[in-house]
């Protein structure tokens, strides 16, 4: 296959956690159209089942390994996995998250840990365990999902905030350090989404800027991250925002 003609994820493996459903769902039909194998992880067997589903029906190929997020160890299995069966690791994509809309006086501490620890640890014990496999691959990538509350506060979302606004600062420092070994590490920043869409051949926004995110609106932008298009960029934050408006308070 020629360079012109080949897909930009020919032959790579690709993590995706968070993949049952929304944004991971469809990061995970829009990789493996580009050419990836892409091992699907959350917590859900059913919904992974349907991601599964829908990679093989747009002609992907993709397999499931139910995970914690926040347990090494099941982390750790999760890599093991996906090199084992593999034979490389080139991507991972920290999508998992949850988020918890409630006034900071009545947010409860297991509610704290259960955000950062989905939303930002989760990212730490991926990187930390895919790092040999990624330093093994011809180009690795980290790709963080971060969100509009990742660079704007809100109130009721302290949580999310918190833990949104550490991954960019996770995104940024890890760039940093592991820019000698050739891996890139970005973060792409979605604004309110339509998390429960289902289709892989979704009809193109007539107005982008004005509607709704679609899962696919932000795995498209994704996939410029992780792609050798964006191989001289790393510690990038990309906002995809599409409708979402922001009123920022003094």
């Amino acid at each position: 296959m020629s360079h012109a003609t080949r897909s930009p994820l020919e032959g790579e493996t690709v993590i995706v956690t968070g993949a049952g459903r929304g944004i991971g769902r469809a990061l995970a039909v829009t990789f493996a159209r580009a050419g990836a194998r892409v091992v699907l992880a959350a917590r859900t067997e059913e919904q992974l089942r349907e991601t599964a589903a829908e990679v093989q029906a747009a002609g992907g190929d993709a397999f499931a390994v139910p995970t914690d997020v926040r347990d090494a160890a099941s982390v750790e299995a999760l890599v093991a996995r996906a090199v084992g069966e593999t034979g490389r690791l080139d991507v991972v994509v920290n999508n998992a998250g949850v988020f918890v809309w409630k006034p900071f006086e009545k947010l409860a501490e297991d509610e704290w840990d259960r955000v950062l620890g989905t939303n930002l640890k989760a990212a730490y014990l991926l990187v930390h365990a895919a790092l040999p496999a990624l330093k093994a691959a011809p180009s690795g990538r980290i790709l963080n999902v971060a969100s509009i509350h990742g660079t704007v506060g809100d109130a009721n979302v302290v949580a999310h905030c918190a833990a949104k606004f550490g991954l960019i600062g996770l995104t940024k420092a890890l760039a940093a350090e592991l820019r000698p070994a050739g891996i890139t590490v970005n973060a792409v920043c979605p604004g309110s989404t339509e998390n429960r869409t289902r289709h892989p051949n979704p009809v193109p926004h007539e107005r982008p800027l004005a509607e709704k995110l679609d899962p696919y609106d932000v795995a498209e932008a994704a996939l410029y991250l992780v792609s050798p298009a964006a191989a001289a960029v790393t510690g990038a934050v990309l906002d995809v925002w599409g409708g979402t408006r922001v009123v920022v308070q003094a």
